[in-house]
């Protein structure tokens, strides 16, 4: 059965706290959530006492220049803001975080940019050796959302993820993404699903629910898991139904 985590910081933004946010969420029927958060571990311990799992945050955005692990300066700060954000979610019961490679750096060539993200993924794997804590790279679409985005192809996220050597590190496949970029949904997954860690979802084009787009959920994901895939699919779209509705019928859409 698939198991769906809403992301909370989209969903029901009228409430004033996380807890009220996560509480509306559970009465959906939903039993995880996810955050963009990260920083704080007062607000991801609040979200989680809302009756909802929390199960994944995010550790770096594409935006922060100073953390971005494709910079070979950066992977002391890399490493240091992975080691932080753990504890963080750890406090709160969560075990999964979301890292991206960052901006392209300027004067550096791919190969170089993309060396370090090795480098600072496997040195980031080996704080986390001996704690219940997983890594999830994040490839991003360059043609809507991400310009200028470093990592942009979901087979080279995977060939990253291997070359880490590291069980701790995994792909974040976001369906959304990877369909702008190129599609051929089934024949990846098929061949990479033991790589992938964790999945993204939102409709194409629009980024809005799932159901209102090209891409048809519920064979894809009734294909990941036909393959062995046990773990959870974000939704990390902007509504445009009452939250409760949108969130409500995508699920069931999913299991259709």
């Amino acid at each position: 059965m698939l198991k769906i985590c809403p992301l909370i910081d989209l969903f029901f933004t009228q409430e004033k706290s996380w807890k009220a946010r996560a509480e509306q969420i559970a009465a959906c029927g939903f039993s995880a959530i996810e955050t963009w958060k990260g920083a704080n571990s007062d607000e991801l311990k609040e979200m989680a006492c809302g009756g909802v799992e929390l199960v994944s945050i995010v550790m770096n955005f594409a935006t922060e220049a100073e953390v971005a692990p494709c910079n070979p300066k950066n992977r002391a700060a890399f490493v240091e803001r992975v080691e932080k954000y753990t504890a963080n979610a750890l406090e709160a019961g969560c075990h999964r975080g979301i890292v991206t490679t960052g901006q392209q750096v300027g004067g550096l060539s791919y190969a170089a940019q993309r060396a370090a993200v090795v480098e600072s993924l496997a040195a980031a794997a080996e704080k986390l050796a001996g704690l219940d804590f997983t890594l999830n790279l994040e490839p991003l679409n360059t043609e809507v959302n991400h310009s200028g985005y470093l990592l942009s192809s979901a087979m080279d996220s995977v060939a990253i993820v291997r070359e880490t050597g590291s069980a701790k590190i995994k792909v974040l496949y976001d369906f959304y993404h990877m369909t702008i970029m190129g599609g051929n949904q089934t024949e990846f997954l098929r061949y990479n699903w033991k790589d992938i860690g964790h999945c993204h979802t939102a409709g194409v084009p629009g980024r809005h629910e799932p159901a209102n787009g090209e891409l048809n959920y519920p064979f894809v994901l009734a294909e990941l898991e036909r393959l062995g895939y046990t773990g959870y699919i974000g939704l990390e779209y902007m509504p445009l139904l009452p939250d409760a509705r949108s969130l409500q019928e995508t699920k069931a859409y999913f299991c259709s």
